[in-house]
C-alpha cells in the first residue's frame, strides 16, 4: 500500500442518482473559499487535493446543514370552490324591511326590549335567544345603513368563500359567541343592538381560515390575517361615542375560532354542495325565527315597555 501525496485528489462528496443537480451548488460552495475540485458527473461525486480534504467537508457540511430545510415544501393548494351566488340583498333588505317595521330604539319600543341584548335577562333568566334577535335590531336608520354598506361587502364576501348556507350560519354562530363573551366580561348591566358584531365576526372568519392555510412562512400563517382583522376593527370598530368596541373586538375574536374550525375541518369546502348550502340556509332563517319566537311567544310585540339604556354598534 502506498500513501497519497498533499497533491493527489481524494473524494470529499458524493450525490446520488437524484441529486446529481446538487453537485453545482457543492462545487460552487468550494469554489467560493478558493479550492479547487474535480467533478465527476457521471459517477456523481466531488474531488478535492488531499491538503484541502478536510477543509471542503467542513465547507460542503455546513452548507448542508445551512440548506436542511430548503427548498421549502410547497403551500397546500385547496381545491376551488364554485358557489352560488349569496343572497346578500335579499338578507340585508329583509334587515330594512325589519327595521321599518320595528322602528328605531326608543324607551317605549316592544320590539327592542324583547330583542335587544340585555345582560340581566341573558345571564339570569336565561334569555340567550337575545344574542341573536339583537343582531336584526338597529337604532336607526344611520345604524342601519352604516352596517349594510360594509357589511354588505364583507358577508358576501365571505359567502363566496365558503358558500351562502355555511356562511351565514358560521356568522349567527360566531356573533352569538361574542355578544356573549361581551356581556360576560363586564361588571356592569350592559344593553345593545345591532348587525355589526356580526360583520367583524364575519371579518374574523375570512381571516380564520388564513390561520392554517400551509403556508411556508408563520408570516402569512399568522401574522398577515391577524393583522388584517386587527386594522379592520381599528378602522371601523373603534371610534364614535356610543360604539361598542367589545362587541367587535369579541365578534373578530369568535369569527377568528370559527372560521380557523371551518379551514381545519374543510367544511368551507362544501360550497360546492347546493342542496348542502341550501340546508344549511335554512337553519340559518330558522334559527332567527326561532329566536325571535322565544323572544315574543309567539305574539306581535305590542306591549308597553320602560325606558332601555341603548349602545349603538
Amino acid at each position: 500500500m502506498t500513501e497519497g501525496t498533499e497533491d493527489s485528489w481524494v473524494l470529499v462528496a458524493k450525490a446520488g442518482s437524484r441529486d446529481r443537480a446538487d453537485l453545482a451548488d457543492l462545487s460552487l460552495v468550494l469554489s467560493a473559499v478558493g479550492i479547487d475540485q474535480q467533478i465527476d458527473r457521471y459517477n456523481g461525486v466531488i474531488l478535492t487535493q488531499k491538503r484541502d480534504a478536510t477543509q471542503a467537508m467542513k465547507e460542503l457540511q455546513a452548507f448542508r446543514e445551512e440548506n436542511r430545510y430548503w427548498p421549502p415544501p410547497p403551500s397546500a393548494v385547496r381545491p376551488a370552490v364554485y358557489t352560488d351566488n349569496p343572497p346578500t340583498l335579499l338578507m340585508f333588505g329583509g334587515l330594512m324591511i325589519f327595521h321599518w317595521l320595528t322602528g328605531p330604539w326608543v324607551a317605549a319600543n316592544p320590539w327592542f326590549k324583547a330583542g335587544a341584548v340585555d345582560s340581566p335577562a341573558i345571564l339570569e333568566q336565561g334569555e340567550w335567544w337575545r344574542l341573536i334577535t339583537a343582531l336584526t335590531l338597529h337604532a336607526d336608520q344611520m345604524h342601519l345603513v352604516g352596517n349594510s354598506v360594509i357589511g354588505g361587502v364583507i358577508v358576501h364576501l365571505l359567502c363566496k368563500a365558503t358558500g351562502y348556507g355555511m356562511g351565514w350560519l358560521a356568522l349567527l354562530l360566531a356573533a352569538m359567541t361574542g355578544n356573549f363573551f361581551n356581556i360576560i366580561l363586564r361588571d356592569m348591566p350592559h344593553y345593545s343592538v345591532g348587525f355589526s358584531t356580526a360583520v367583524f365576526a364575519a371579518v374574523g372568519i375570512l381571516c380564520g381560515r388564513q390561520l392554517n392555510n400551509k403556508a411556508s412562512t408563520i408570516v402569512r400563517q399568522v401574522v398577515l390575517p391577524l393583522g388584517a382583522g386587527v386594522g379592520l376593527l381599528a378602522m371601523l370598530g373603534s371610534e364614535g361615542e356610543r360604539t361598542d368596541f367589545g362587541a367587535h373586538l369579541f365578534g373578530l375574536a369568535s369569527g377568528l375560532i370559527y372560521g380557523l374550525l371551518l379551514q381545519l375541518t374543510d367544511l368551507d369546502l362544501l360550497g360546492s354542495r347546493r342542496r348542502v348550502q341550501l340546508t344549511l340556509f335554512l337553519l340559518s332563517l330558522l334559527l332567527i325565527l326561532l329566536c325571535w319566537f322565544l323572544a315574543t311567544g309567539g305574539e306581535y310585540p305590542v306591549f308597553p315597555t320602560d325606558a332601555l339604556p341603548g349602545i349603538l354598534r
